[in-house]
């Protein structure tokens, strides 16, 4: 739940791909459920609709016991789909000039998607950084790794357990299709890496591991070796996510307190509400904390302030008065105010 009070779509998507990939294979499906979640999941992010919606689709197609009524089936996935992109495509000929441009800037604000080896990126960013980009030399601590090693155990376990009480593994064999297919651009096409991004795979993933955990826990009131185990490897894993959260949740509030930092600067110069502050994407929440508007940029006329870091500002306001930011998170904070 670290992401969830965050303005990010991985957890949005994650909530989204679940439902819809549970209300699908129900045993009356949800079709509500079905084209709601993929409208989320599309609308937050498209790329990541597009693969579950294949993966979906394929599975309705391949799979024998999900061909029943799979008309309706294509039709709530495909619906879904579209609910998702239409506001998208919209905005993308109001903003972009169309689909294609939009999807070239996209892919060019990711550093150009291509087949790269992604899921090394994304093995080494299991201790951090939030954002590894770039994660040439990056490493990993070996206890973050624990991860992965549980989640694949208890993942098995659970297929093993269904398939030993004779019930349908289809659900969770889909799930786990579904969820590879979420997970593949990242591992496979994006050359830089973030833990969020495998959101979706892990809350797909999480339900046969649910399984396979119930499984275990059953064995361990029959034997107490196995109960040890069990209890060491669960407190060990706690241990580990809960360390590796309280440290990055203290990075983030110390580099959150550089946006107050940067508002007193602003204050102290004379901008206050009603202000616009232009500057890159991190801009926003420091206008946000100083009480004004944010903008690109491009409002030279308009802007009483331009906030940089590790950056001359544009030539329009290079002679406006700048002021450093002292005793920052992150240093490199200047800021110049129109005269």
């Amino acid at each position: 739940m670290f992401y969830a009070n965050s303005a990010m779509p991985n957890h949005y998507t994650a909530m989204g791909t679940l439902a819809a990939t549970g209300c699908l294979l129900r045993r009356r499906p949800w079709w509500g459920g079905v084209i709601a979640g993929l409208a989320v999941v599309t609308l937050m992010r498209p790329n990541d609709g597009a693969a579950v919606a294949v993966a979906l689709l394929v599975a309705t197609v391949a799979v024998p016991a999900l061909r029943g009524r799979a008309g309706v089936r294509i039709a709530a996935v495909a619906g879904g789909l579209a609910a998702g992109a239409l506001p998208w495509v919209v905005e993308a000929y109001l903003r972009f000039g169309g689909v294609r441009e939009r999807l070239v800037e996209a892919s060019d604000t990711q550093g150009g998607m291509r087949p790269v080896l992604g899921f090394v990126h994304q093995f080494t960013a299991l201790d951090g950084p939030l954002l590894c980009r770039p994660c040439d030399g990056d490493g990993v601590r070996p206890p973050a790794v624990e991860l992965w090693l549980l989640l694949s155990l208890l993942v098995a376990l659970g297929l093993w357990s269904a398939r030993r009480a004779g019930t349908s593994r289809v659900p969770l064999w889909t799930a786990v299709a579904v969820a590879f297919a979420a997970a593949a651009q990242y591992l496979f096409l994006v050359p830089y890496a973030a833990p969020r991004f495998l959101l979706p795979a892990y809350a797909l993933l999480a339900v046969p591991a649910g399984l396979g955990l119930l499984a275990a826990a059953d064995r361990a009131r029959r034997s107490r070796t196995v109960a040890v185990v069990l209890v060491v490897a669960l407190a060990g894993h706690l241990a580990v996510q809960l360390t590796l959260a309280h440290a990055h949740a203290g990075i983030q509030e110390r580099a959150r307190e550089d946006w107050r930092r940067i508002a007193t600067v602003l204050h102290e110069a004379g901008v206050r509400a009603p202000c616009l502050i232009t500057g890159n994407s991190a801009t926003i929440p420091v206008a946000h904390t100083a009480g004004c508007s944010s903008a690109g940029p491009g409002n030279r006329r308009r802007a009483d302030a331009v906030v940089t870091r590790d950056a001359k500002p544009p030539e329009w306001a290079r002679d406006w008065p700048a002021h450093t930011v002292p005793d920052t998170y992150n240093p490199g904070w200047t800021v110049v105010v129109r005269p």
